[in-house]
């Protein structure tokens, strides 16, 4: 196969072609290939036997000149770069956080029975509103999958919930479930126990921070270095993980590696940017990325600030005091 783009590091893939423009690709070739025809292109990774092979659209062609080589122009449908996302680990990217998170959650252990799938060991409910709760499953559950469950609330009061997955993940089986359209006295029911549950709730320590990181050497790292300093930090080393944790302890700041599987931090980061209860958290980047590509990628997903790996001690905490200054 002649078509073939190259990249460096899985960084540069995810930079270039997951979070950069996939419209317009060009690839250098003498190949003659038709405008409007469909082309197999090798993807390949420096040091890593495996290749991805994904299809594209040909929108263009340039022939050879003086300044510049021959090739061809493509552009990658959504499902071809969904392919790439899974090559890397990811989750396909969330489609849910440019509406916003405007209904009041709070942090809860209730007590929640499968009807189906039905399992016989029983289920806990980590978060609750009056759109959905955040379940932790005894079951494997999909993106999509339509559940009927039992919900006792704080109160006794059990209720019986047509739902939906909305995302799901393979660290802790934790889901996030919705609602389908529950009468108005069982919403009532649910934002009674809501506003119960969160009178009770505490504030959040001011030196809580939530760390996430793929890289369990970078992210032990981290962890000693804040705890030292006495900060209270929580790990995370999936991208659903961070994100369920960021939204159950609301924390005073988040560091976030970039390329995680999962949801990745572009992804968490505009999905905190579009939720109330923590828009306002400080996001700090860390990345291999070049420091171009970084501060670019930082500055469209909304991130308070960066750092490059590798990352400096003294960098590292006189950043994290910053922010955590400002927030007090």
């Amino acid at each position: 196969m002649s078509l073939r783009l190259e990249y460096p590091d899985k960084y540069r893939l995810w930079s270039d072609l997951i979070q950069g423009n996939t419209d317009r690709v060009f690839i250098a070739t003498e190949e003659l290939l038709r405008i409007g025809s469909r082309a197999p292109v090798e993807l390949s990774l420096h040091g890593l036997p495996v290749s991805l092979v994904i299809h594209g659209l040909v929108i263009g062609i340039r022939r050879r000149s003086e300044r510049f080589a021959a090739g061809v122009y493509f552009r990658f449908p959504d499902e071809e770069i969904d392919k790439c996302r899974r090559f890397l680990g990811l989750s396909q990217s969330p489609d849910r956080y440019e509406h916003g998170r405007k209904a009041k959650r709070v942090p809860c252990e209730l007590k929640v029975a499968l009807r189906h799938p039905a399992s016989p060991e029983p289920a806990l409910a980590k978060n609750l509103s009056e759109i959905g709760i955040l379940l932790a499953s005894p079951v494997e559950l999909y993106s999509g999958q339509y559940l009927e469950l039992d919900l006792t609330l704080d109160d006794g009061a059990c209720f019986t919930m047509r739902c939906e997955v909305t995302r799901a993940g393979t660290a802790q089986r934790l889901a996030g479930v919705r609602f389908l359209d529950p009468p108005p006295e069982v919403i009532a029911a649910i934002a009674a126990c809501v506003d119960r549950l969160a009178e009770v709730r505490p504030p959040p320590h001011m030196r809580t921070v939530v760390i996430a990181d793929d890289d369990p050497t970078i992210l032990e790292f981290l962890s000693k270095a804040l705890t030292r300093y006495g900060y209270e930090v929580h790990k995370a080393r999936r991208g659903e993980e961070a994100l369920a944790l960021v939204r159950e302890l609301r924390p005073k700041l988040v560091i976030l590696d970039i390329l995680m599987p999962g949801i990745d931090g572009v992804d968490i980061c505009k999905m905190m940017r579009s939720d109330e209860e923590i828009a306002d958290v400080p996001v700090i980047f860390v990345s291999a990325l070049d420091p171009d590509r970084l501060h670019q990628v930082a500055d469209e997903a909304g991130a308070s600030d960066y750092l490059p790996k590798p990352v400096a001690l003294a960098e590292l905490i006189n950043m994290v005091g910053t922010y955590l200054k400002r927030s007090e």
